[in-house]
Order: C-alpha cells, then sequence, then structure tokens
C-alpha cells in the first residue's frame, strides 16, 4: 500500500471515528419564565441507536417526542461504513425550577450518558433580538355549571408591540365531554403593551361529571437579528424557536331537573300575519326565543292539526357574547293552509334558570284563525232508474228522473184514427228491421277492428318514443312548491299537488305522480 492510501485511509478512519458513538444533549431556552416551554433536544451518531423512554422530567409531563434521523455513508478501501445520526426532540412546561436528569442512550452496544441541566424558572433575558412579554392563558369565569348551561372560555395571546414574530403554530384545547361553538377566527385587541389575539369558545356541556379541558399551546418562530442587516432582510436572519402553554381547566357540571325544555334565562314569543283569510290561502305563524343561554338544542315544536297543511322552515339561531355573557336568539316559521276553521294550538316549555336553581313555564299564545269562502260539499249523486222503475199509473216523486226515449213524429190528423192493424207500411219497416246482416259485413268488421286496432299500437308507440326523447325533470319538493303555490286556487287538481308536496317536504311518505306533477308544471309554465 502506498503511502497516499494509507494517509486516505486513516483519514477516513478518523471521520468514520469523529461521526460514531457521540451524544449531545440541548436544552432551549437555557432560563425560561412560567408558562414557557423548554425544548429538548438528545442527538446520537452510531450504527445503533437506542433511546429512553422519557414521560416526565422533574414530575412534569413530556409532550409527545418526535424522532429523526439521517444516515452518513463513506467508501473505504472497496468498504461501504454508513453512520447513522439520530435526534429526539420534546418539549415541557416546568412551573418551578427543574433539573433535567442524565439520560442513558446505548449507542453501538455501549451505554452513553449526558449530564445533568439545572433550568431556572424566572425573569430573563433571552437571546439577541429575541424580544420577552410572550404570554398565553386560557380562563373562564365560571368553573362550576349545570348540563346544557353554556360558559364562556377564552384563550388569549400577548404579542408585545416590538414583537418579530415570523411563524405562529397553534393548537387548541381539547373539550371532551362539552358540545363546542368557536368564533370563526381571533379578535384583536390593541393595548399600551402590545396585541391581544382572543379566541372565544361558547362550551355546552352534555353530561354530569368532572372534566379537564387541556392546554392551549402556541409554537412561535421568532426572527432575530444576530449581525447585520442588508436593505432586503436576506442575510444574517434566525428564526428562534418559543413555545407556550396555558393552564389547564377543570369543569364541574351538575345535573338538572329531568323535566327541563331550556336551561337558561329566556323569554317567548308568537305572532301570525292575519286571524282570518280566505279558503287555502296561506296563514304565517313564527315563534321567537331571546335571552341568555344556548338554544341549539331546543325541541322545535311541531304541529300537526287535522286536515291542515303544514309546512315549517329550518329554524334560525345565532350565539353571541355580549359583556362576558352568552345571548341567544332562535326563530322558526311555519305556514298553515285550510278550507275550515282551525286553532293554532299553545306550546308550554319548562325552563331551568341557574342563576336561582328554579324552573319556570314559559307558554306561548293560542290563535283562532278563521276561514272564508268555503267550499261547499259536492251533492251526493242520485242513480238514473231504470224503465221498469215507473208503472202505468204510479205518480214520480220529485226526486225521480223519467227515463229518455226517443221521440216519435206527431201524428197527422188523417192518422189519427187509423189502425196499426191496417198500416202495411209499418209492419213492412218491422219485418226489414228483423233481416238478418249479410254475412260478409262481419268480415269487413273484423278487418276494420284489426287495421284500427294495429293503428292505435303504432299511435302509442310514437307516443312513448317521443315521451323517452324528452324526459322530464326532476323537481324536488320545494321546486315544485316554489312553482304551483301561487296557482292553488286555479284547479282541485293543482291544490292536491300541493298538499301533497306539502307533507312531501314534511317528511312524510306521499307517492307524488312525477308525470302527472310535470304536466301540472307545463300547463301553468305554457299558459
Amino acid at each position: 500500500m502506498s503511502k497516499i492510501q494509507s494517509f486516505l485511509s486513516l483519514w477516513f478512519f478518523g471521520i468514520a471515528f469523529l461521526f460514531a458513538g457521540s451524544l449531545t444533549l440541548h436544552v432551549d431556552p437555557p432560563a425560561i419564565t412560567k408558562g414557557e416551554g423548554v425544548n429538548v433536544t438528545l442527538t446520537a451518531k452510531g450504527t445503533s441507536i437506542v433511546f429512553p423512554k422519557i414521560t416526565t422530567i422533574g414530575g412534569f409531563p413530556v409532550g409527545q417526542p418526535q424522532v429523526s434521523q439521517k444516515i452518513q455513508a463513506s467508501y473505504i478501501n472497496g468498504t461501504m461504513t454508513t453512520v447513522r445520526e439520530k435526534s429526539l426532540r420534546f418539549t415541557f412546561f416546568p412551573d418551578t425550577n427543574v433539573t433535567i436528569p442524565s439520560f442513558a442512550v446505548t449507542i453501538d452496544g455501549h451505554i452513553q450518558k449526558t449530564k445533568p441541566v439545572t433550568l431556572p424558572i424566572g425573569t430573563h433575558t433571552s437571546k439577541k433580538g429575541v424580544s420577552g412579554g410572550y404570554t398565553l392563558k386560557m380562563v373562564t369565569q365560571r368553573h362550576h355549571v349545570y348540563v346544557g348551561e353554556p360558559l364562556l372560555l377564552q384563550v388569549i395571546f400577548y404579542e408585545p408591540r416590538n414583537s418579530t414574530v415570523a411563524q405562529a403554530q397553534y393548537i387548541a384545547p381539547k373539550f371532551d365531554g362539552f358540545f363546542v361553538k368557536s368564533s370563526p377566527k381571533e379578535r384583536l385587541e390593541q393595548t399600551a403593551h402590545g396585541t391581544a389575539h382572543i379566541f372565544d369558545y361558547i362550551l355546552t356541556p352534555q353530561k354530569e361529571g368532572t372534566f379537564t379541558i387541556t392546554a392551549p399551546q402556541i409554537k412561535l418562530g421568532i426572527q432575530t437579528f444576530s449581525g447585520a442587516r442588508d436593505p432586503w432582510g436576506l442575510f444574517n436572519n434566525e428564526v428562534h424557536w418559543k413555545t407556550l402553554r396555558g393552564t389547564p381547566q377543570t369543569i364541574t357540571v351538575k345535573p338538572i331537573p329531568s323535566s327541563t325544555d331550556l336551561v337558561g334565562t329566556f323569554t317567548v314569543k308568537t305572532s301570525v300575519d292575519s286571524h282570518s283569510v280566505h279558503a287555502n290561502k296561506p296563514v304565517n305563524y313564527s315563534i321567537v326565543f331571546d335571552g341568555e343561554g344556548n338554544l341549539d338544542d331546543i325541541d322545535e315544536p311541531t304541529f300537526d292539526l287535522p286536515n291542515v297543511t303544514t309546512y315549517s322552515s329550518d329554524p334560525h339561531s345565532t350565539v353571541h357574547v355580549r359583556n362576558h355573557k352568552i345571548v341567544s336568539h332562535w326563530v322558526k316559521k311555519y305556514t298553515f293552509i285550510a278550507d275550515h276553521d282551525f286553532t293554532i294550538p299553545a306550546r308550554t316549555f319548562h325552563v331551568f334558570d341557574p342563576k336561582t336553581g328554579q324552573t319556570t313555564t314559559l307558554k306561548t299564545t293560542p290563535y283562532t284563525i278563521r276561514i272564508s269562502g268555503k267550499r261547499a260539499a259536492p251533492a251526493a249523486k242520485t242513480p238514473l232508474p231504470s224503465a221498469a222503475t215507473h208503472q202505468s199509473g204510479t205518480p214520480k216523486t220529485p226526486d225521480e228522473t223519467p227515463t229518455i226515449t226517443p221521440k216519435k213524429p206527431k201524428p197527422t190528423p188523417q192518422d189519427t184514427h187509423r189502425s196499426l192493424l191496417e198500416d202495411t207500411a209499418y209492419y213492412a219497416q218491422m219485418a226489414q228491421e228483423r233481416m238478418p246482416l249479410p254475412w260478409w259485413s262481419l268480415i269487413v268488421a273484423f278487418f276494420l277492428g284489426m287495421i284500427a286496432t294495429l293503428a292505435g299500437y303504432k299511435l302509442l308507440a310514437v307516443v312513448k318514443r317521443t315521451r323517452a326523447k324528452t324526459p322530464h325533470r326532476k323537481y324536488t319538493p320545494a321546486e315544485a312548491l316554489d312553482l304551483l303555490y301561487p296557482h292553488t286556487n286555479d284547479s282541485p287538481e293543482i291544490e292536491a299537488m300541493v298538499r301533497e308536496l306539502y307533507q312531501a317536504q314534511r317528511g312524510k311518505k306521499v307517492e307524488i305522480d312525477r308525470g302527472k306533477l310535470h304536466h301540472i308544471i307545463k300547463k301553468i309554465t305554457t299558459d
């Protein structure tokens, strides 16, 4: 082996030795304030690396660890050598001074250990260019509520005025046991010291018990300026990552009386647009709730009135925060159609007030609707009597209809006293009527019938092909109602179809004749 080859071999082995079997521990930042996260990174190099399982540090839980690795390869004297660099990263949030213990890592079958690191908690000055004053907290005014009673919870991130945040990753808390309605985006409030980013959450507990809302977290990439900065800000800029966490909140949920419909403080109002209408004209009815609390879980009132078609729209509900109170507004509208007088009945709601611990009753107003211009009931049809019903000498009642017989020509004066026995023309006519039809007339009638039948089949096939080429549009019940409703009183056929569509709109099983519906819509749109 030449001297050059020996030197290269020693150099490659030296490089492999430097990369193999090393262990480092990095803690960022070296000192923190309460609520700030500590980022810990263990980095080992070797061909086989086994990290310890770390769940707590100084009694504080550790977040989900993340493992990453990369492989470095070298080719020496025809032999491929690989060195693996593996890193374990995790974050924890100490509230007091804490010592990060020594960690034992197995590298290539040998155990290597890191040195303990003491981490003080308090006010400190971070790296150059990194401003302090970042805080994250989660607050709620109440920790004891009833089932169904909403509460306001806020996550507030304070950003100082001289902030240089380049990136931010927000991790929302978990709300197990609660129905959550959050604001679509954060609210911003400017203060003398900076900007407050506020996230509002309205929580409605679904069952009794004690629940813990996990702490929110935010990971900040804060831009630092470690050296001279060019006019475009492209050089000498670093991003320092800081992790903040709020404080978990524990909420105790108490049960409410079983007969309760709503939880909160509410009022209810109802109204109709008319107390008297013509037959088959709509009557519009609305019910409105207002007050403190959440109305999302309200059982919608239903009306099933005899021989009255009822249609209702989807309820409209809004919830907002006013002076740290949750205020709700809920409205639902109904339409009634009938051809007779009817009454919209009252509805009763039992409301539990968390402030007083008492249950009160809300009752709506009933409305009697008068219908004018009622349709007359169709007259009963009387069957026509047979010819044998009336015999000679039997008087007819006024309700009976005489049998219709063909009229005979009035006799002339000279025929008044002639006897039928002497009328030869009469007997000749009767004899001609008794003569049988000729045999060939039956054959002609048979062939004419066949021709008519074939023509009918041909015509039916043409109609079917025409219908197949022009398929009917499939109207939804709502679309069909919009078209037909203004023509309800035009014909009984349209009125019957409107009633069927209303039933279908309410979810009832109704067979809608699509061909008939298409025919009606086509008729009213082409007239």
